[in-house]
């Protein structure tokens, strides 16, 4: 429900990618492994208004205790 207490539907998709880099290319268009602005387009046109992104734990911490910062800002560029 939204603040206005209507019912809130979510049509989204999932982006996962769970090999090394662990992100999806940002920068050229591919049907198996880009999220870019060309897929950001699509996704919009197909009625997405939601999208579920995958974060690899094991991006995130490559050593027990070392945490990897540049994975993290990819992820957070890519979310904005």
């Amino acid at each position: 429900m939204d603040a206005y207490g209507r019912t809130v539907i979510f049509h989204g998709q999932n982006a996962i990618y769970k090999v090394d880099p662990y992100i999806p290319n940002t920068v050229e268009w591919s049907p198996q492994d880009s999220l870019n602005e060309t897929d950001i387009a699509n996704l919009k046109d197909w009625g997405t208004n939601f999208v579920r992104l995958g974060v690899m734990w094991e991006a995130v911490e490559r050593q027990p205790g070392v945490y990897d910062s540049a994975y993290l800002d990819q992820i957070e560029a890519l979310i904005n």
